[in-house]
Formats: C-alpha cells, structure tokens, sequence
C-alpha cells in the first residue's frame, strides 16, 4: 500500500507500467536518503573548515596566570 494525492493504492494492483514507477520511485527515495545523510556529512567537514569570524568571536581573555620566574641560568619554573 502506499498513498499518493491522498489517496491509498495497493502496488499489486498496478499495471506493469505503474509497478515499474512505483519501484524507480522507491529506489530514488532510498536514493535520496543516502545522498542526504552525505550531504549532511560533507556540510560538517566544511563548516569545521571555514575560517573563523573574528569579528564575531568574544576577545579571548588574557591569561591570568602568573608569571614564571627565571633563573640565573635562563629557565623557567
């Protein structure tokens, strides 16, 4: 069964003609799924590589911790 203009047909009934669109039409449905759920995947890893907006980022904070202290011989702890 499957409905089409609101109306439920029964896909055994259909001529041969009718039974070979309706399964072109699943077959593009599935199709499309697919393409969609890779569509979906490539729109990430696109967005993940756009540049930053920088006007639209909050400045970063600077850092608050303390500085380290350097020895006589140049390293820091």
């Amino acid at each position: 069964m499957f409905t089409l203009n609101q109306k439920e047909y029964n896909e055994a009934t259909l001529s041969d003609k009718g039974k070979a669109a309706y399964l072109k039409l699943m077959r593009v449905g599935e199709q499309k799924s697919d393409l969609d759920i890779v569509a979906n995947f490539w729109t990430a890893q696109l967005q993940a590589e756009l540049p930053n907006d920088e006007s639209k980022e909050k400045p970063k904070e600077e850092s608050k911790e303390e500085p380290k202290e350097v020895k006589a011989n140049g390293t820091a702890e």
